[in-house]
């Protein structure tokens, strides 16, 4: 399915702005955005872990996103495996 480019983009958003976030660079760098895609499932699974010690059915919900964010993410970034953790069976 990767038919386009995947770039980082770089942003200042500035406390008080009204006019929004304000772009400072795109890196098209596919090395780069497999690292940013493996950060940010790692912090997406540790979210899961703490709710998990706090209510397992949220803990468990937060794990669901987490496999669909990973899902997503090695759709568009070649080299991301798609290893999913499994969740419980919601009856």
């Amino acid at each position: 399915m990767n038919t386009g480019t995947v770039a980082l983009m770089l942003i200042y958003e500035p406390a008080s702005s009204k006019r929004g976030p304000i772009p400072l660079v795109r890196l098209d760098n596919p090395a780069l955005a497999l690292e940013v895609a493996r950060s940010v499932i790692a912090e997406a699974e540790a979210r899961a872990a703490e709710f998990s010690q706090a209510d397992e059915f949220l803990g468990e919900a937060e794990y669901a996103e987490a496999n669909r964010l990973r899902q997503v993410l090695a759709l568009l970034i070649p080299g991301l495996r798609t290893v999913i953790r499994p969740t419980l069976a919601v009856q």
